[in-house]
């Protein structure tokens, strides 16, 4: 399976201008359905027409938090955004999921940065984790002035 990273539309001003911040609380979800709607601005907005998977086996909805957090501007024209790898172990039941959101939770309605497809479900059983690993070098994106 191929996974696709896509920041919304306004991600890249966010960290050009300082709004995601390494300081901020970053939060990541789970969901079986996502529809990708990149003017999306905020949390609920980008969930219209998504099932965030339910809390079970491991899994509680919207309280993982990324940590080890860095946001940058590399060069003038592009910025990265990367944070330690993420894990939820399945306990009682597997943890199935499609596809991932990260959003901004410091600030007021949570505006969603990137949206993560896996490329298909991907299957967590008891006994083995689900992870989210990235790159070494983090999440490369060119800024649109």
């Amino acid at each position: 399976m191929t996974v696709t990273i896509t920041p919304y539309n306004h991600t890249a001003a966010r960290i050009r201008s300082g709004a995601n911040a390494a300081g901020d609380s970053y939060l990541i979800t789970l969901y079986s359905t996502l529809p990708f709607i990149p003017g999306a601005t905020t949390k609920a907005a980008a969930e219209v027409g998504a099932t965030q998977i339910a809390t079970a086996n491991g899994y509680t909805q919207n309280a993982k938090l990324l940590t080890g957090v860095t946001v940058s501007t590399v060069t003038t024209d592009n910025a990265s955004f990367d944070a330690d790898d993420v894990t939820w172990t399945p306990a009682g039941g597997n943890i199935s999921a499609s596809f991932a959101l990260v959003c901004n939770d410091t600030d007021a309605n949570d505006p969603p940065l990137y949206h993560i497809d896996f490329g298909g479900t991907v299957l967590a059983t008891p006994g083995d984790t689900f992870d989210i690993s990235w790159h070494p070098d983090g999440i490369d994106m060119l800024v649109v002035v």
